[in-house]
């Protein structure tokens, strides 16, 4: 069984990169309240301002909507297949039997738009796969914790 990333994911980015922009629109009218306009120190730090908000928008509308898109988590008999990655791609293949714990982690913005990351936990690392609809993040947990039993029985 294959799972996605759900697509609010989109939606929780787009809120936290309005929050930075906004921070930032309040920090260039700061620098304006302290330095005059012709300062040089003011055209620098509103140019670095200016700059952190164009690359904040452009991750948080452009490359994070496509990268989520990429995210895939699916279950065989043996093994966990992880997914990531738009430029970079990341394939983890772990086997069942090296898997520790599965944790369910939901921030607050998960928890507004009911979604969850879950976490495998081996013994010498731990995998996020974010956001997953919270129905899924569950269903997908109790089938690993029950493949952790099995494993352990044998």
């Amino acid at each position: 069984m294959e799972y996605k990333t759900d697509k609010r994911i989109v939606t929780i980015h787009a809120i936290q990169g309005l929050v930075i922009i906004i921070a930032m629109i309040f920090l260039i009218l700061l620098l304006l309240l302290l330095f005059k306009e012709t300062n040089v120190l003011f055209r620098i730090l509103s140019g670095m301002v200016i700059f952190i908000s164009l690359l904040t928008s452009y991750e948080a509308l452009i490359y994070m909507p496509l990268a989520y898109k990429k995210n895939r988590i699916s279950i065989d008999k043996n093994f966990v297949v992880i997914q990531k990655g738009l430029f970079i791609k990341t394939l983890v293949k772990m086997p069942i039997s090296k898997l520790y714990t599965v944790k369910l982690v939901q921030g607050p913005f998960e928890k507004v738009f009911n979604t969850k990351n879950i976490v495998l936990v081996t013994l010498a690392d731990e995998f996020t796969m974010p956001v997953l609809n919270s129905r899924y993040a569950d269903v997908l947990s109790r089938r690993l914790i029950r493949a952790i039993k099995d494993n352990d029985k044998k």
